[in-house]
């Protein structure tokens, strides 16, 4: 989004970074979408134009000349948002591996390498790769927790600085290495996904738009699958730990959206919440998903 564009310049300078850290045979595409909708956004009445998120847009996109990058601007009037760029970037193109990052996620720049590498000892038809994280608001995130960050309570979550979850990775004596997990627990924020997982387990349905949280439907699909005997297996990377920009001094009283400034320039149009109208929708979207894996054969 236009007001995510400052945390995707730090985002584009890991990558930059992670470049140098990657074997040779390795060959990764980038692919970014500035999402400018004005089926969300009204720029007539903005005090910012389109012209100076496109400018600072396409700018920082130098700094992914080390790879094959795919930018694009959506400039139109419909609803658009991740679930139709995941379809795009998984249905349209073929790759043997995938990776979502949000834009405002910290990750080391040795984080893709691990990754990679670690996907190659894999023997699951169908995996993904989480990293750690800090503590989160609630139990349900603690099976990526990073074990130094246990004893937070719950409620402290927001006050964990970035900039000490990179101080403490960079010093940290936490071996890297592989761990399954019991619970499937992910959100998208830096997971890695063979193509088998996203394209024929949980593929994003033809008639999504705009954003959902197809990380809760997947779950909810693997959780059906559990009596299938379903090669399924979900890692956490032991020894890389990711965090949002916005934990810590950005997240101004307890509010990451004023860390968000541009979001206050933009006049942003009345329309129905993206979020609730997917999850209104969870139970069919779940039936079709479980009949779809059936006709492939795959529970």
């Amino acid at each position: 989004m236009p007001w995510e564009v400052d945390y995707a310049l730090l985002t584009y300078t890991q990558l930059k970074k992670s470049k140098y850290y990657l074997p040779n045979d390795v060959n990764i595409t980038i692919e970014t979408v500035l999402n400018l909708s004005s089926y969300i956004i009204n720029w007539e009445e903005s005090k910012l134009p389109k012209e100076f998120f496109i400018s600072k847009y396409n700018h920082i996109s130098y700094l992914l000349s080390d790879y094959t990058h795919i930018n694009r601007v959506y400039d139109d009037n419909k609803i658009y948002g991740c679930l139709d760029t995941l379809r795009e970037s998984t249905q349209e193109r073929k790759y043997d591996y995938y990776m979502g990052i949000c834009p405002d996620m910290y990750f080391s720049e040795y984080l893709i390498t691990y990754l990679v590498e670690s996907a190659k000892q894999i023997t699951n038809k169908y995996f993904l790769i989480s990293p750690q994280i800090p503590r989160l608001s609630d139990p349900s995130w603690d099976v990526l927790i990073n074990p130094e960050y246990k004893s937070l309570p719950y409620t402290d979550w927001g006050n964990t600085d970035v900039y000490d979850v990179r101080y403490n990775s960079k010093t940290s004596s936490q071996s890297v290495y592989l761990e399954p997990t019991e619970d499937n627990k992910w959100a998208g924020w830096c997971d890695f996904y063979n193509d088998s997982f996203i394209n024929d387990l949980v593929p994003v349905q033809e008639n999504w738009n705009g954003y959902g949280p197809w990380d809760w439907y997947g779950m909810t699909i693997l959780n059906y699958c559990k009596k299938s005997n379903l090669d399924f297996q979900q890692y956490i990377l032991r020894g890389e730990t990711i965090c949002e920009y916005s934990s810590g001094p950005l997240r101004i009283n307890g509010d990451n959206n004023l860390a968000k400034p541009y979001k206050n320039l933009l006049v942003l149009n009345d329309i129905p919440n993206q979020r609730q109208v997917f999850e209104s929708n969870m139970e069919n979207y779940v039936t079709k998903g479980i009949q779809i894996l059936k006709e492939k054969n795959i529970i």
